[in-house]
């Protein structure tokens, strides 16, 4: 049977892995389906040849495969719309804080968790996933496959998707707030506006390439030749407690997405 893959809900992070997905040749448009309330979101993926719906029923009836990417409080609804078709179906939910069991309770599918990243739009996502009760070494595999095809992937236990959520699901944020700190001091000494942002975001990505190879601490070694330009930097970041500020932050994240995960779960089944 071939796979058809629905995603409910149309927002950032759907119509991101929807894209990657077609992007990266792992699937044909004629094998997406994607729904959502707003006609605006479903116009842009509609012309990209992908099966657009307002119905979630109708897409799970369609779909083998369907992603849940609404916002967690939307998802106690949606699950209730599409229950009486939802046998034999893989759900991926990649809504923070909702747990498998909290899916699995709510309908006749099998569950996998995923927390994405929006870098799935360009082919670069970094995420990692956990399997609820029921979901098979097939599935497995499968989700495996779908997220490898648009950037990396780990299977985690599911107790560790706080912390995943605090360094991968919220991290493109505050990469993209160092990033403009970066610009914004090239501007302030001259660059032009264009090329200090395009220096900094090249520089960005060309580290991340690095350390898939090398150890931080061995790169910083590298830059930071003794008495050279890099190392007076390095001194300020270290005095203003970068480190710990980045840290902090991330561990916030994760704060957030386990309080949400145990309102979902005190939420009375329907």
């Amino acid at each position: 049977m071939r796979m058809k893959v629905g995603f409910i809900g149309a927002g950032n992070m759907g119509s991101s892995l929807a894209r990657g997905l077609l992007k990266s040749g792992t699937l044909k448009a004629k094998e997406i389906m994607a729904s959502d309330p707003s006609g605006e979101r479903l116009r842009g993926l509609k012309k990209l040849g992908i099966q657009t719906t307002t119905d979630n029923k109708k897409l799970v009836n369609y779909c083998n495969v369907v992603f849940i990417s609404v916002k967690p409080a939307v998802v106690e609804s949606v699950l209730k719309e599409v229950e009486e078709v939802s046998g034999g179906k893989l759900f991926v939910s990649l809504a923070a804080g909702v747990s498998t069991k909290f899916i699995k309770d709510r309908t006749s599918g099998r569950v996998v968790r995923v927390m994405p990243n929006i870098g799935g739009k360009v082919g670069e996502m970094a995420s990692c996933f956990s399997l609820g009760k029921g979901a098979t070494r097939g599935d497995q595999k499968l989700v495996e496959r779908l997220l490898g095809s648009v950037g990396v992937t780990f299977k985690v236990e599911e107790k560790l998707m706080g912390a995943v959520t605090g360094v991968s699901g919220s991290g493109p944020a505050y990469f993209a707030y160092i990033i403009k700190a970066m610009a914004e001091a090239g501007e302030e000494m001259g660059l032009p506006k264009d090329i200090s942002l395009a220096l900094a975001a090249q520089t960005a990505k060309g580290t991340g390439e690095l350390l898939k190879s090398e150890a931080p601490d061995e790169l910083i070694q590298k830059v930071c030749t003794p008495k050279g330009t890099t190392i007076e930097g390095m001194k300020v970041l270290e005095k203003r407690g970068v480190a710990e500020a980045v840290k902090d932050a991330a561990k916030a994240s994760a704060k957030r997405a386990r309080e949400l995960s145990s309102m979902m779960s005190h939420k009375k089944l329907y």
